[in-house]
């Protein structure tokens, strides 16, 4: 998380412990009910590299994070991510899902504008 968020409009210039505390957050129902099942993470050599991570909150599935180690970014990943999370969401009879992107992330908003987000 620390690494995929570094440099990016979303860097805030925390720390390794400020990232494992988010985490727990998420974890904890911070942003609602953590649903692994709906979740995406995709590995290479065992390591994690992007991930797709889904909540519950206020009555509607939340894509509370979206991301890709820097070393693996524009080569698709994130897009797979979301493309399956939706699947899942679609067959679990979720018509619809939330995100909240930084204004201004420009890689962020473009990928989710392609696959049918619109602001709200």
């Amino acid at each position: 998380m620390l690494a995929a968020y570094r440099g990016t409009t979303d860097d805030s210039g925390e720390t390794a412990d400020d990232a494992r505390a988010e985490v727990s957050r998420l974890m904890d129902g911070a942003y609602g009910a953590f649903c692994p099942e709906l979740s995406e993470v995709i590995e290479r050599d065992g390591h994690p590299v992007s991930a797709t991570l889904v909540t519950f909150f206020e009555d509607m599935p939340l894509i509370a994070f979206s991301m890709t180690a820097p070393a693996w970014k524009r080569r698709g990943l994130a897009r797979a991510g979301l493309l399956r999370t939706l699947e899942r969401l679609h067959i679990a009879g979720h018509a619809s899902v939330r995100l909240v992107v930084t204004k201004g992330n420009a890689p962020a908003e473009r990928l989710y504008e392609s696959l049918g987000f619109v602001p709200c």
